[in-house]
């Protein structure tokens, strides 16, 4: 007697492909060169620009972007000069500053993804300095929605204690101390981000020790800045554990978008059943499902 034949496997769904990072590189109006990865999406309902926080290089949102791929979107991700792929070599050598990324860097990376988007709507995420620097952008008003992820002015004593006195000792001892010795400021005890260039350090402690209402009245650097002219709608988004985008701070730097339609959110991460989002939680993938879509449900309701 032949043995019975097995029964056939039922076959499994395939995954969908996950979007592969596309080398781009783009160059800003003073002429410098950026390095980007761009995640195309299959029939795309539109086009995203993720402007990072200080220190993150491109890879920190790789994950995102493939979402935001997935769910219809060409991503862009980059690095601002001085970091990452952008950074000039050697880098106590690269004369970027902070207000660069934002006068510069941002508006060439919004041409870049506008130019390989095919006419599909756009939108911003700016995590942190990445939303901080929105209204130094000359060319934001062509986008249709613009979200800022733990973003605030960066004024040490509106930030929590214990972490407000690392700060002051980030800005005060340590900083100085890594420029005076290395030329830069390296990835090290008190700071875990990438490598930076003297000039951002050094802008970037100006603002952060100066409680002037960021724009022009903080840094002569922002004067051409168009703070009042953001009319885009804005989802300011933060987290109740962030010691460094604190409601506070937050609403101090929303002050400088008087005329943005804006939607305030903020979230505990115990909502979520999670201990910790902090100021870069936001971005691991276990929140794919509740604050990834969340963002991308509010960026799809103004560019449908």
């Amino acid at each position: 007697m032949n043995a019975p034949a097995a029964a056939a496997t039922p076959a499994l769904p395939q995954a969908p492909p996950q979007p592969q990072p596309q080398l781009v590189s783009f160059v800003a109006r003073d002429g410098r060169t950026l390095a980007g990865l761009l995640l195309a999406a299959a029939g795309p309902r539109g086009a995203l620009l993720v402007n990072g926080a200080t220190g993150f290089r491109r890879e920190f949102y790789l994950k995102f972007a493939a979402y935001c791929a997935a769910r219809g979107y060409h991503t862009l991700v980059y690095d601002y000069r001085g970091i990452g792929a952008s950074a000039g070599a050697p880098l106590a050598a690269d004369a970027a500053r902070m207000s660069d990324w934002g006068r510069l860097d941002m508006p060439a990376a919004l041409d870049a993804l506008e130019a390989r988007a095919g006419g599909v709507p756009l939108a911003t995420l700016g995590h942190s300095v990445g939303g901080q620097l929105l209204g130094c952008m000359h060319n934001q008003g062509r986008a249709r929605a613009h979200v800022m992820i733990a973003t605030s002015t960066g004024y040490w004593r509106r930030q929590r204690v214990p972490f407000r006195y690392q700060a002051l000792l980030f800005w005060k001892v340590y900083g100085p101390l890594m420029l005076a010795r290395r030329g830069y400021l390296p990835r090290g005890v008190l700071w875990t981000g990438d490598s930076l260039p003297r000039g951002v350090f050094l802008q970037w402690r100006r603002w952060c020790l100066d409680p002037a209402p960021f724009g022009s009245r903080l840094d002569a650097d922002m004067h051409d800045a168009e703070f009042a002219a953001v009319r885009t709608p804005l989802l300011a988004w933060g987290f109740s554990d962030d010691p460094i985008a604190t409601p506070e701070a937050i609403e101090a730097l929303l002050a400088s978008y008087p005329n943005a339609p804006i939607e305030r959110r903020c979230t505990d991460p115990r909502q979520l059943g999670v201990r910790r989002i902090g100021h870069h939680g936001f971005f691991a993938e276990r929140h794919r499902d509740s604050l990834w879509r969340a963002a991308l449900d509010w960026i799809d309701a103004r560019c449908a």
